[in-house]
């Protein structure tokens, strides 16, 4: 039998957008308590875009009492004045630093309040509230877990991209023109440019290791 062919980089992203915002969703039920999901709004975009379940999420880490026991859809999809969902989104980032988080491991706030952020914004927010469920667990703070082995497994079979080395292929593959399309369009040639894209990383690689080496440290053995 023969085996399946692995994921695109562009096809392994969308397959990382839709399981990290599933299970982004499932932590954010389980740790309100409410099926957010059966308010019929966009997603995990429009549960978060005003900021109230993430104010939520932080006043409860911070055993606030007046946060609100459920949320209706009219509380998700109000228009807020001024800048309080900005505030309330910036309040659970200062929470996160709080519990142990970097700057570089957080989401901005227009991921979450601009519509239409996209699939990168949306990975951001994704990662910032796995990194959060993480650091909460390992500082002894209950919290739902993200996300189990079995899951990660499993979302790995199915080509998440879990790698720098995918991200760094996809986008020397842009510059040559090497867009994604579909598999009855793929041909011998665009194999071919793939191995070139994989070869030339595989030479940066050679040519790093050869100045940090120098050219005594770097010995390769040719057989014929």
């Amino acid at each position: 039998m023969a085996e399946e062919a692995p994921a695109s980089p562009s096809t392994a992203r969308r397959v990382e957008e839709t399981y990290l915002a599933d299970r982004t969703l499932d932590w954010l039920e389980a740790f309100v308590g409410q099926n957010l999901r059966s308010l019929g709004l966009p997603g995990l975009e429009g549960v978060l875009r005003n900021g109230k379940v993430l104010r939520f999420v932080a006043d409860k880490l911070g055993d606030n009492a007046d946060s609100p026991s459920a949320f209706s859809t009219e509380d998700l999809t109000e228009e807020r004045k001024g800048f309080r969902a900005v505030s309330d989104v910036d309040f659970f980032l200062g929470t996160c630093r709080l519990i142990g988080l970097a700057d570089h491991q957080l989401f901005s706030a227009s991921d979450v309040i601009a519509c239409g952020v996209g699939e990168e914004g949306t990975l951001r927010v994704c990662r910032t509230v796995r990194s959060l469920s993480v650091s909460c667990l390992e500082r002894g703070i209950q919290v739902p877990m993200f996300e189990t082995g079995k899951q990660k497994k499993q979302a790995r079979q199915r080509g998440m991209s879990t790698s720098a080395t995918s991200d760094m292929v996809e986008a020397v593959g842009k510059k040559l023109g090497l867009e994604d399309k579909d598999e009855e369009d793929v041909s011998k040639e665009r194999k071919l440019k793939r191995a070139l894209v994989v070869g030339l990383l595989a030479g940066l690689g050679a040519s790093v290791a050869s100045r940090i080496l120098g050219p005594r440290g770097l010995r390769l053995t040719f057989h014929f």
